[in-house]
């Protein structure tokens, strides 16, 4: 397997185990602190600050991750801040999570 390779499943590794947390700390109704959890994976996992993301637009955060292996994860990721949103009652905050996060899904590479 190459480095690339294995670089890439450690990091599904690590972002289904944040997920695991953040959607725990969702499903019990912690929304405030699940958005931080969420923020501080994006910024340790992909070196993002989840503002930013929503500023520049899924092209440029695309460009931005360097690898295209990391365009799913980072989009289930912002995937679950999209149930945040949902949960905490947010529906249009969702929708742009979620699309948001389906745009970036579609710019990665088919293979």
């Amino acid at each position: 397997m190459s480095i690339q390779r294995d670089l890439i499943l450690r990091l599904v590794e690590a972002v289904a185990q944040a997920i695991a947390g953040v959607a725990a700390l969702r499903r019990k109704g912690a929304y405030q602190e699940a958005r931080l959890e969420l923020g501080k994976a994006a910024g340790k996992l992909f070196g993002l600050d989840l503002g930013l993301v929503a500023l520049l637009g899924p092209g440029a955060v695309a460009a931005q991750l360097g690898h295209p292996g990391k365009v799913a994860p980072l989009a289930d990721l912002l995937e679950e801040r999209a149930e945040i949103e949902r949960a905490d009652g947010h529906a249009a905050e969702a929708a742009r999570w979620t699309a948001f996060a389906a745009e970036l899904r579609g710019l990665q590479p088919r293979g």
